[in-house]
């Protein structure tokens, strides 16, 4: 028996023909229903990531339609998100060095299962908005964080799905002023269109006048930045909001050797790693030169399973508020078109329209919203 994958192969997404998994013992295997595209995997579809897997995408609804022996935490039929990091064991990264969901089966490791990686979901969920459950759970783990320095303006810096995913949900909870901060003119013509009209829309190259005409209260900083990216936010958003930043939190990748002009001997690399899993409370790092107030520092990779499932439960309850994210819904080889069309246009722009989300469905007869 075979299923169909979308598989990278010379620089290009292919459409090929593999095994069937058969779940050994303690093991999973999963169909999943539709998946999406992220950032990190358009990285690795153009190079840029060196990652193993030829198989990519973790952000995705999937049915468990395959358990091996000794499984009990999932039963046949269940509706499950894959926690993609596995906070004690690092040769576990789904979509990166093990197989990921673009796939029409996917077997997840017994190590996986027993722990608990899989993250039940309700069934009325629907499959397109499920893809949304990581980032929405990354977002709700670094706004938690940032919270815990009390600030009058969150300003994002970054407009991929993260930024906007940031913006909206924070417009949708209130409390606070928001900024996007954007580093082309394409994407903040989308997000004026589709988000609340009280989220800023500010271009990188004016941030800083933006900045000197706001309140003057604290600040917290998102940093939704593709790692070459993020030590240029940083240094950005201090140089326009100054000693008024008092939080900052990174949810993009870091180099080894990132560090900032603005905030010497702080370990960006260290700090992020540190809250591999989304730990509550979370590690942090203060800086302060002594004349300034404290910055705190924190970042993370990956969120727990209770992280995932109350950002399902969130997303739920939004009753498709956050969809207008979903811009581009595919088939399996109509999905493996347009992520070549973006590998070989180097960019998020395909027809005149930007891609801020492509949702592919990889088993249609079990999709909940088609």
């Amino acid at each position: 028996m075979e299923h169909l994958a979308i598989e990278r192969l010379g620089g290009v997404s292919k459409v090929t023909t593999r095994p069937t998994h058969v779940p050994g013992r303690g093991e999973v295997v999963l169909a999943p229903e539709a998946v999406s595209l992220c950032g990190t995997d358009l990285q690795m579809l153009r190079g840029v990531r060196d990652d193993p897997s030829p198989v990519l995408g973790h952000e995705g609804a999937c049915r468990v339609v395959g358990v091996g022996a000794d499984v009990t935490r999932v039963a046949l039929g269940d509706r499950v998100v894959v926690n993609p990091t596995h906070p004690g064991d690092p040769s576990f990264l789904l979509g990166h060095n093990v197989d990921g969901l673009f796939q029409q089966r996917v077997r997840i490791a017994s190590s996986a299962v027993s722990a608990g990686l899989l993250v039940p979901i309700g069934g009325a969920l629907a499959s397109g908005t499920a893809t949304l459950v990581e980032p929405m759970a990354v977002v709700t783990y670094a706004s938690d964080c940032l919270a815990l320095s009390p600030h009058e303006e969150l300003v994002i810096v970054g407009d991929g799905l993260i930024g906007n995913l940031a913006a909206l949900r924070a417009a949708r909870s209130g409390g606070v002023r928001v900024t996007l901060v954007h580093g082309g003119a394409v994407g903040r013509d989308w997000s004026a269109r589709h988000l609340p009209g009280e989220v800023r829309q500010v271009g990188a190259q004016e941030l800083a006048a933006r900045a000197d005409a706001g309140a003057g209260g604290p600040v917290a900083v998102l940093i939704g930045t593709h790692r070459d990216r993020t030590v240029e936010a940083l240094d950005l958003a201090r140089a326009a909001y100054g000693s008024a930043v008092r939080a900052v939190h990174v949810v993009g990748g870091v180099y080894a050797d990132s560090a900032s002009r603005y905030f010497p001997g702080v370990d960006l690399p260290g700090v992020r790693a540190a809250n591999t899993g989304g730990p509550v409370p979370p590690h942090s790092v203060s800086w302060s030169d002594g004349s300034t107030p404290e910055v705190r520092f924190t970042g993370n990779r990956g969120v727990r399973g209770e992280a995932l499932a109350a950002a399902a439960a969130e997303l739920e309850r939004a009753g498709g508020g956050y969809d207008v994210l979903l811009t581009h819904r595919r088939s399996l080889a109509a999905g493996a078109d347009l992520m070549n069309r973006m590998i070989a246009q180097d960019g998020r722009v395909v027809d005149d329209a930007l891609v801020m989300r492509l949702v592919v469905d990889l088993n249609e007869d079990l999709l909940t919203d088609r």
